[in-house]
């Protein structure tokens, strides 16, 4: 028997139709809007139904409604005590702590990572996991988007991501999804307003493709999956071994999406905050 764990706080009414299917996730869209049935390892999201009590790839209907949502045609009503708080928010802000924690995070990427992510963004050693010719060239095209994206000209260098490397959510994709987030937390941080770069980027980085646009749309907004959230709210307020674990967390998102998100997420960090 299906059991709801958690419901994601963005989860837009409309019928769904089956996008993608997974052992620990099935993909619903309507139109532009995505939905993901995930279990407990997955965890929450904004746009996830967290279930349990059954296999997830078992389920192949749904249906969302003004009080709540149909599962393989059976109803689960919406439960305030369910619903996940996907908002970004921080209570206080301590520079030097901020500051050693990301040294930690930095680490833990560079040693951690999967083969085959962003992670040579940080360091040049890990680019012994690309071999081929094909390899080499994506290297140097990620290389050059994000050098553009350090410098003024950094809207050209999101054109460049966008869209670059294979995979259901592009490693490209996954670097801008980090990049807003981290713009979003300079915004608490700071009391800035970002908007308007957030924007830009976001808009710069829209493509055809609706299931990236989702989580592009979701970081643009500043809602968080459940890993990230934990990750930064570790980088904030906890220590070494907090970070190291929920940044190894996110290692299990995709073959690469977590990881290549966190690069893009701490680069970002460096370009408009540090």
């Amino acid at each position: 028997m299906i059991e709801i764990v958690s419901h994601g706080n963005q989860i837009r009414r409309g019928k769904y139709y089956l996008h993608s299917k997974f052992t620990l996730a099935v993909n619903f869209c309507s139109d532009d809007s995505f939905v993901f049935v995930v279990n407990k390892e997955v965890g929450s999201g904004p746009l996830n139904i967290v279930v349990q009590g059954v296999a997830v790839d078992s389920i192949s209907s749904l249906e969302v409604g003004s009080d709540g949502f149909y599962l393989n045609g059976d109803k689960f009503y919406f439960d305030e005590l369910k619903i996940y708080d996907s908002k970004l928010q921080i209570s206080d802000f301590i520079e030097e702590k901020f500051n050693r924690n990301l040294s930690f995070f930095e680490s833990t990427l560079i040693e951690f990572s999967p083969p085959k992510s962003l992670a040579f963004l940080l360091d040049e050693s890990r680019r012994n996991e690309f071999t081929s010719s094909f390899e080499i060239e994506y290297i140097k095209r990620f290389e050059n988007a994000v050098q553009l994206f350090l410098s003024d000209d950094f809207l050209h260098g999101i054109k460049i991501l966008k869209g670059l490397g294979p995979g259901l959510t592009p490693s490209g994709d996954d670097f801008i999804s980090g990049v807003l987030i981290a713009l979003n937390l300079q915004s608490m941080i700071n009391s800035s307003d970002n908007s308007n770069v957030i924007e830009q980027i976001y808009k710069t980085a829209e493509s055809g493709n609706h299931f990236t646009t989702a989580f592009l749309r979701c970081a643009a907004n500043g809602f968080l999956f459940e890993k990230f959230k934990r990750l930064i709210d570790s980088l904030l307020y906890a220590g070494e071994d907090e970070i190291i674990q929920n940044t190894r967390s996110l290692f299990t998102i995709g073959a690469t999406s977590g990881a290549d998100q966190a690069v893009g997420f701490l680069i970002g960090i460096k370009r408009f905050i540090l």
